[in-house]
């Protein structure tokens, strides 16, 4: 097949990052409009409204100056609205949705172990070695699918690079959405009065703790386990685009996964709800973005995974 600049054509358009943005962007606004007490949720409104603006700002300036430099931000830059957007839930979920089902999910977990809770039968597996480890792989959660993106980005594998950016960036926003869905805030406060062992750790498990939960505060995000869909997302991209990562992709998910339960931020449902959801985007998101990129020829040449690589100028 003939290399076509298809970059250049999608860089005179929307990337389709940009209006996953601007979809849950606009979203959240029409959420707080319709479902919140406006004044309550108008500090959020207003950044909304400003992440809107840039988005349109930075395409119409990108088309017309075409700068290398401007490329590079505009490649990079919905990345932060991710981190942005997150941090609305701490205060915008329970205005949108103040029903946690918190005793819905445990009712649920007790019913596939048994009447067990999965974090109190994991106080056995209690190490303090074990716990440090655990603690930092979680909170580098972000770094895994970022690490996927800046490979593929300076090897050159520029289509790859978008196609693996909006499927991520996918699985971050309806990941987002369902906290709106279903608010939990998981068995590290409902189940605290039924643990028998305090998680201890050697070094840096008590300040990456209070960082985490300085950055994020009090935010109903369990249901589905984000961890979970992102990271497993991650790591089926990384074995189709990028295949030298995927066994760190693969070891760094597993411990991942294990990590949410393990330290008791997540219920095991929530991890069952992430995985399904993860399959999904897979499945759907690199063909709604190579449909995008590619328009007609999507269908008209029957591109596949592989096919991509023979596309890049």
């Amino acid at each position: 097949m003939n290399t076509i600049p298809f970059l250049h054509q999608y860089h005179q358009r929307f990337y389709l990052e940009e209006i996953l943005s601007l979809g849950i962007a606009s979203l959240y606004n029409v959420m707080i409009l319709v479902y919140a007490d406006f004044p309550r949720g108008a500090d959020i409104f207003v950044y909304n409204t400003i992440i809107i603006i840039l988005i349109i700002a930075m395409r119409y300036i990108h088309h017309f100056t075409m700068r290398s430099w401007l490329t590079f931000i505009r490649d990079w830059y919905n990345m932060l609205f991710i981190l942005v957007i997150y941090l609305e839930s701490n205060k915008l979920v329970p205005l949108i949705n103040p029903n946690d089902v918190d005793s819905i999910i445990i009712q649920i977990d007790r019913f596939l172990f048994l009447g067990n809770n999965p974090t109190v039968l994991l106080e056995a597996l209690h190490f303090p070695l074990l716990t440090e480890i655990l603690q930092i792989v979680y909170a580098s959660f972000y770094f895994l699918p970022f690490v996927l993106c800046v490979l593929l980005y300076f090897k050159g594998e520029k289509l790859e690079f978008h196609v693996t950016a909006s499927t991520l960036m996918m699985g971050f926003y309806l990941s987002f959405v369902g906290y709106y869905l279903s608010p939990a805030i998981g068995p590290r406060f409902t189940l605290d009065h039924l643990q028998n062992i305090p998680l201890t750790g050697v070094f840096l498990f008590e300040y990456t703790r209070s960082v985490l939960d300085t950055l994020e505060g009090f935010t109903r995000d369990c249901c589905p386990s984000g961890h979970t869909l992102v990271a497993v997302l991650t790591t089926l991209l990384a074995y189709r685009y990028y295949r030298p990562f995927r066994f760190i992709a693969m070891t760094w998910t597993i411990l991942l996964i294990i990590s949410t339960v393990y330290l008791r931020y997540h219920y095991v449902f929530d991890l069952i709800a992430g995985f399904i959801l993860a399959l999904i985007v897979y499945r759907y998101g690199p063909a709604l973005s190579m449909r995008y990129l590619f328009g007609k020829i999507f269908y008209q040449e029957k591109l596949t995974g592989d096919d991509i690589q023979t596309l890049n100028p």
